[in-house]
C-alpha cells in the first residue's frame, strides 16, 4: 500500500507550463544568489552597521510573514500562475529600489517591496507546482526546483563574486566599493527581468481559483504538525545562515570573489543532493529521508560555527548545506500530498508565515547579539542557538510526523515501496 508521496514509480515527464516555471526559478535563483553574496556587504558600504544589518535581513522576512494571508486570497482568487507574475514584478521592483538606495530610507523601501513580491511567489510556488504535477511526478519536480534554485546559487556565486573586480578594473575604484557593490546588485536586477519573461507564459489551472476570500482549513491538526519543524528550523537559521558572508569573510579574511566560490561550490554541493533525493525516498519513504538528512547535518553545522582552520569550516559549509536544503523539497512535496487540495496555499502561507517570523526575530538579535559581544563569542552564541534549534525541529519530525504515523500504521511516508 502507499500514500500521499510514498516515492513509487517517481517521472521525469513535466508539462510545458512546468518548464516555464522551472526556467523562472533558475533565473531568480541565479540573482537571489548575487544579492545575498552582497547584501551585508552593501549595507556596510552605505554605513548602515551590525543592527541595521540584521534589521534589514529580517525585514523581507517580515513582510513576507505579513502578506502570506493575503496573499492566498489574492491567489484564490486570480489564481496561482498570476499571483506569480504579480510576485516577480514586485521582486523586481524592490531590487532595484534597494540598488539604487543612497541611505536607510530606499534599503528599508526596497526591503519591504522584495518581501512582498516574495510573499506571493512563494505562497504561489509550491500549490503551482502540485497543481501541474502527478503523485508520480511530484517528488522528482520538487526535488529539480530545488536543484536548479541551488545549481543557479552555484553560478549567481561564482560569477557574482567577479562583479566587483570587474566594475572595480573598469572604473579605477575599489572591489568593496560602494560603486562596485551596487553593479552587482543592478546585474541581480536585470536577472530578474530576464526572469519575468518566462513567468508571463504561465497560464492559470483552474485547480485553485476560489471565490471570496475564506482562510478556512480543513485538517488543522496535520497543518500545525507540518508547520511546527520549520517554525524551529526558522528560528535557528536566522541567527546565523543570514551573515555566514560576514562571519567567513571577518573569520579567514577571504576576498569576495573567493567568498563566491565557497559559496558557489556550495550551492552545487547542494543541487546534487537534492537530485539524489527522489532515489532515496524511494528507498526510505519520504520522512525517513528527511530525518535522515536533517539529523546527519548537525555535527556539520557545530564544526561550520565551532571549527577553526577554513578547510574544515569549508568542508562543513559544503555538506551542511547539501543535507540540510536538500530534505526541503522533499518534505514540501510531503507536505503537498498529505493535506487536502484546498488547504496547501494555505500551508504555504502559514508556513512562511511562521518560518519568516522566526527568521526575522533571530537576525534581529543576532545583529543584537553581533553588536554587544566580541566578533568570536557572538558567533559562538549564534551558532550554538542554530544547532539547538535545528535538533529540536528533529525531534518534531520524528514525535509529530514519523512516529504518529507509524502509531496508525500509515505504511506509505514511513517504508519503502514493496
Amino acid at each position: 500500500m502507499t500514500g500521499p508521496g510514498s516515492g513509487r514509480g517517481q517521472t521525469w515527464r513535466f508539462s510545458g507550463q512546468v518548464w516555464l516555471f522551472l526556467a523562472s526559478v533558475f533565473v531568480f535563483g541565479l540573482s537571489q544568489a548575487f544579492t545575498a553574496l552582497f547584501l551585508n556587504f552593501y549595507l556596510r558600504a552605505l554605513g548602515l552597521g551590525a543592527e541595521w544589518q540584521g534589521v534589514m535581513n529580517a525585514l523581507p522576512a517580515l513582510t513576507l510573514a505579513a502578506l502570506s494571508l493575503p496573499a492566498v486570497a489574492l491567489a484564490r482568487r486570480i489564481s496561482n500562475a498570476h499571483t506569480l507574475k504579480v510576485g516577480a514584478a514586485l521582486s523586481l521592483l524592490g531590487t532595484v529600489l534597494l540598488a539604487l538606495a543612497q541611505g536607510p530610507l530606499l534599503v528599508v523601501l526596497g526591503a519591504l517591496v522584495q518581501g512582498a513580491g516574495a510573499a506571493l511567489s512563494v505562497v504561489s510556488g509550491s500549490p503551482f507546482m502540485a497543481d501541474n504535477s502527478t503523485e508520480r511526478s511530484r517528488v522528482t519536480l520538487f526535488s529539480v526546483q530545488s536543484a536548479l534554485m541551488t545549481g543557479a546559487g552555484f553560478l549567481g556565486n561564482l560569477l557574482g563574486g567577479q562583479v566587483p573586480s570587474l566594475y572595480a578594473a573598469w572604473t579605477g575604484s575599489e572591489p568593496d566599493g560602494l560603486g562596485a557593490l551596487r553593479a552587482a546588485l543592478l546585474v541581480a536586477a536585470g536577472l530578474l527581468a530576464l526572469g519575468l519573461i518566462p513567468v508571463l507564459g504561465l497560464r492559470a489551472s483552474g485547480h485553485t481559483v476560489r471565490e471570496g476570500r475564506s482562510f478556512r482549513v480543513r485538517d488543522r491538526a496535520t497543518m500545525a504538525r507540518l508547520v511546527l519543524p520549520n517554525v524551529l528550523v526558522g528560528l535557528g537559521a536566522g541567527a546565523t545562515i543570514p551573515f555566514l558572508n560576514i562571519f567567513i569573510e571577518g573569520k579567514f579574511r577571504i576576498s569576495y570573489s573567493d567568498l563566491g566560490t565557497l559559496f558557489a561550490w556550495t550551492s552545487l554541493a547542494t543541487a546534487a543532493t537534492a537530485l539524489l533525493q527522489p532515489l532515496l525516498v524511494k528507498r526510505l519513504g519520504q520522512l525517513q529521508a528527511v530525518l535522515l538528512v536533517q539529523a546527519s547535518s548537525l555535527p556539520f553545522l557545530a564544526m561550520l560555527g565551532f571549527a577553526p582552520s577554513l578547510w574544515l569550516v569549508t568542508a562543513a559549509l559544503f555538506t551542511r548545506g547539501a543535507l540540510m536544503n536538500a530534505a526541503g523539497p522533499v518534505y514540501s512535496a510531503y507536505a503537498m500530498s498529505a493535506l487536502p487540495e484546498e488547504d496547501r496555499p494555505m500551508y504555504s502561507a502559514v508556513n512562511v508565515i511562521a518560518w519568516d517570523a522566526g527568521w526575522a526575530v533571530s537576525s534581529v538579535l543576532s545583529g543584537v547579539v553581533r553588536g554587544l559581544l566580541p566578533f568570536g563569542a557572538a558567533f559562538h552564541v549564534l551558532f550554538a542557538w542554530t544547532l539547538l534549534m535545528y535538533a529540536s525541529s528533529v525531534l518534531a519530525i520524528y514525535l509529530g510526523l514519523y512516529r504518529r504515523a507509524r502509531m496508525k500504521g500509515a505504511a506509505s511516508p514511513l517504508s519503502p515501496p514493496a
